[in-house]
């Protein structure tokens, strides 16, 4: 008997401190060092910076691979801020793999390479993007993820978290928004970012959306607002 319960005793002991191991954050600490420093306040990246640190990078990425297949255990708000992270350093690592470059345009077909490999899977952006983050419902997450170009949101200089996701995603909104070199929000229409035209379903509708707007800007646009959108510039943000 007493071995048994010996036995039971170890294996509860053995399951709790895997579910310990499992509950913790995960890791973006060296992302988060890469971000702060080679990304300007105002969202310039230095992919020449990127480049000299790029076995950095490579650690940070085959750091993500490792722990996917642990993924969906996850909360949902670290498993956002996971894949915000992954498309965002994938993004990175796509450019310097191909610089010089002038914009993301110039890699053929560049959201259909594979980014990420797991267990036998294989990840694009498209993937990412599409297949992952926009069916968690949350579309914030097109504040947050940086395609390389001028009119995308700005590169954050820190690294998403689970714990600090929602305040960092409306801290992204309202920064896009507020940003008059890709949404102009003082006339009638509205000049808004091609972003907002390209994901209607994730937005909603038009007066959702100006919902959305007065809530992270803290105007009183009426809902019935016109809007019309800006010419997406994909020039690199560097």
């Amino acid at each position: 008997m007493a071995a048994q319960i010996l036995k039971i005793t170890t294996c509860l002991f053995v399951f709790c401190q895997l579910m310990a191991v499992k509950a913790q954050p995960l890791n973006h600490e060296i992302w988060d060092d890469l971000l702060q420093e080679h990304v300007s306040p105002n969202g310039q990246v230095n992919y020449d910076g990127f480049i000299q640190d790029y076995e950095k990078l490579t650690r940070y990425i085959t750091h993500l691979q490792n722990v996917l297949p642990d993924i969906e255990s996850r909360e949902k708000s670290e498993q956002l801020a996971f894949w915000i992270n992954a498309y965002n350093a994938c993004t990175v690592r796509l450019i310097c793999d191909h610089m010089p470059l002038s914009s993301i345009k110039d890699i053929n077909r560049p959201w259909k390479k594979t980014v990420l490999t797991s267990d036998g899977t294989t990840y694009t952006l498209d993937d990412i993007e599409h297949d992952i983050l926009r069916k968690m419902q949350e579309p914030r997450i097109h504040f947050a993820i940086n395609c390389a170009s001028f009119s995308c949101p700005q590169l954050a200089q820190k690294a998403y978290t689970g714990f600090d996701l929602e305040s960092q995603l409306d801290g992204a909104a309202q920064t896009f928004l507020r940003d008059s070199s890709k949404n102009n929000l003082e006339g009638d229409p509205l000049i808004l970012s091609k972003i907002f035209f390209w994901f209607k379903k994730d937005f909603g509708t038009t007066q959702e959306l100006i919902v959305l707007i007065n809530n992270y800007t803290g105007l009183n646009l009426p809902h019935n607002t016109e809007v019309i959108y800006r010419s997406y510039d994909w020039s690199l943000n560097h």
